[in-house]
């Protein structure tokens, strides 16, 4: 009984974690982003840019709590290695327990590429 209840209540927190940002108003917009000293930086094939802080920012708060901050792992799977469009498929299909579409948008974009550049 005691291992069921502390398999279920890992469940939850792993679950929990990779939940999102909190914000329950997904069919409004984002606000503007009125930054305009954000630096695009150019990925590692030399063939796109991509908002380093934004991606970092979105990455700390949606991924680090499953893949770890460090891109090894934590409650989810390490990602460290994987290409933009790996990462950018399985943000948009939320393989296993992940959730699909947990970051959407040139949000993602960002993130895909920030990973497969680390």
């Amino acid at each position: 009984m005691k291992k069921m209840l502390v398999a279920m209540l890992g469940a939850a927190l792993v679950l929990g974690a990779c939940g999102g940002n909190g914000d329950n108003n997904a069919d409004e917009p984002a606000p503007a982003d009125n930054n305009n000293n954000a630096e695009e930086t150019e990925n590692a094939a030399g063939d796109a840019t991509y908002d380093a802080d934004n991606a970092e920012s979105v990455y700390v708060g949606n991924c680090a709590g499953c893949h770890g901050g460090d891109l090894t792992g934590a409650s989810g799977p390490g990602i460290a290695g994987m290409s933009k469009d790996e990462v950018l498929t399985a943000i948009q299909e939320g393989p296993g327990s992940m959730p699909a579409d947990l970051v959407t948008g040139d949000d993602a974009e960002d993130v895909a590429a920030w990973v497969a550049d680390q």
